[in-house]
């Protein structure tokens, strides 16, 4: 449960107040809040692999500081689609993890794979910020420790300027928190419980997908690529007048 002082916090800065006439160290809060606290969605990407197929990426998380704690709130998944996204559409879990700041505490249960898997059981972790003094840019950065010594690894970081996030690991133990493994991050104003809960396409795509496979047989494609497969699949000639011919025979 939240603090009084928290919840004045988050309250105050709904209200988009003006800080110069608050306390230093609460309009150094309201600053962090205005930085960090945002919704992010990550470019929904197709990967398409010649020996495994098509593979759905979709990532989301959003961050919120209160004053205390640091929470990550996200969905992040990736599926395997024998037909196309919308066919085979699945729904990430919503997952979340708080973290106190300036504390360590135990690893989050989505660190799981890398704390049993390496004997390390006794891991704890951190999270610690830097801002510039102006507000306009940061970071936050996840540290693990080992018997209060931290762990020489390059950390789950994420870089915040101008409202634009870049997130970083080279890690591949984050079996559950792909967050980190992604790029291409806008914010969102939608909450990340309402975001692929639904597939992006409203009928099957199969078409497009086949086009863009016959462009590139092994590669990544964004959004952007597959709206253009869709246009092009949709408007090809000769599909026109197969379609046109199969209504004449109909009639």
């Amino acid at each position: 449960m939240r603090s009084l002082r928290s919840l004045c916090l988050l309250k105050v800065h709904s209200l988009g107040l003006d800080m110069s006439p608050m306390p230093p160290s609460l309009a150094k809060d309201i600053k962090i809040v205005r930085l960090f606290n945002r919704n992010f969605i990550g470019e929904v990407y197709l990967d398409y692999d010649f020996e495994f197929g098509l593979f759905v990426h979709q990532n989301a998380f959003s961050i919120q500081y209160d004053g205390a704690s640091w929470s990550f709130l996200y969905r992040s998944n990736h599926f395997q689609a024998d037909c196309c996204p919308h066919c085979d559409f699945v729904e990430p879990d919503l997952e979340q993890f708080t973290l106190e700041a300036g504390k360590l505490v135990p690893v989050p249960p989505q660190f799981d794979d890398f704390r049993h898997g390496q004997g390390n059981e006794d891991l704890m972790m951190n999270v610690s910020f830097t801002m510039e003094e102006d507000g306009t840019s940061g970071k936050i950065e996840l540290k693990l420790f080992k018997d209060s010594v931290p762990i020489p690894i390059q950390n789950p970081t994420i870089w915040m300027k101008a409202g634009r996030p870049t997130v970083g690991c080279r890690l591949r133990w984050f079996n559950r928190l792909a967050v980190f493994q992604s790029d291409g991050y806008i914010e969102t104003p939608d909450p990340i419980q309402d975001v692929f809960i639904t597939p992006l396409y409203h009928t099957c795509i199969f078409e497009a997908i086949m086009l863009l496979n016959d462009w590139d047989p092994d590669g990544i494609f964004g959004l952007d690529d597959v709206m253009s497969a869709i246009d092009e699949a949709f408007n090809e000639p000769d599909d026109f007048l197969e379609d046109f011919w199969k209504f004449v025979v109909v009639e």
